[in-house]
């Protein structure tokens, strides 16, 4: 089992200095995680006047029904990056909470001015909330869950699994699979920064495996 190492950076000078730090790296991994702009307090007391539709206009109901059903999955609009997750090597991962969305709008510049190789996993999800906020996205980017798509290359979709926990989880900590939800209160909540860490170093190992496969086949 790989026992992954990782940082948690919260302030934005820290942040700053490691982006600084990180800016000729050939590869990194790069993740996040979401939630709903609206506070769970703000998703409940939605739901409970959601229950007397009677009583509200058309634009109420609508913003309430928003509201009730939002998430981390939400369209961009209303949803902010709690975490964004960088992967080192296949055991090394520094996480960089956003608490404000300053702090947020600063590392998403910093991905789309950034020339080197960036790994996503399930690139789609990741990239619309940073074009977003930017109206950019990175050059450079690989894909992993499309290059292990393609490798796998089966039309029946249970053979073709393409989840980053279904492909990797025999090398790391098996709670990385018991994470229960991610609207977390605590953002340094140490299972969720775990699970958080491991997302980042999995996926660069993902990648690195993706390699190796494509070159065999390249020199079959």
């Amino acid at each position: 089992m790989i026992d992954v190492k990782y940082r948690v950076l919260a302030t934005p000078y820290s942040i700053s200095k490691f982006l600084d730090s990180i800016e000729d790296k050939k590869v990194i991994s790069y993740d996040c995680e979401t939630q709903s702009l609206y506070s769970q307090d703000e998703v409940k007391e939605a739901k409970e006047l959601l229950k007397h539709p009677e009583r509200l206009d058309h634009s109420t109901y609508v913003f309430l029904n928003q509201v009730a059903h939002s998430d981390g999955l939400s369209n961009p609009r209303i949803v902010k990056v709690t975490h964004f997750i960088f992967g080192l090597s296949k055991d090394e991962a520094v996480i960089c909470i956003a608490y404000t969305p300053r702090t947020e709008k600063m590392i998403m510049r910093w991905l789309v001015n950034f020339k080197n190789k960036i790994i996503i996993h399930n690139a789609t999800f990741d990239l619309k909330l940073v074009y977003n906020r930017t109206n950019k996205i990175p050059s450079n980017i690989d894909d992993t869950q499309l290059l292990a798509k393609t490798l796998i290359n089966d039309a029946n979709d249970f053979r073709a699994k393409t989840g980053l926990k279904e492909l990797m989880r025999g090398y790391y900590d098996h709670r990385w699979e018991l994470i229960e939800t991610y609207n977390v209160v605590d953002y340094k909540d140490p299972n969720f920064i775990r699970y958080c860490a491991i997302d980042g170093a999995a996926t660069y190992y993902l990648w690195e495996q993706l390699q190796e496969a494509v070159n065999e086949k390249e020199s079959d």
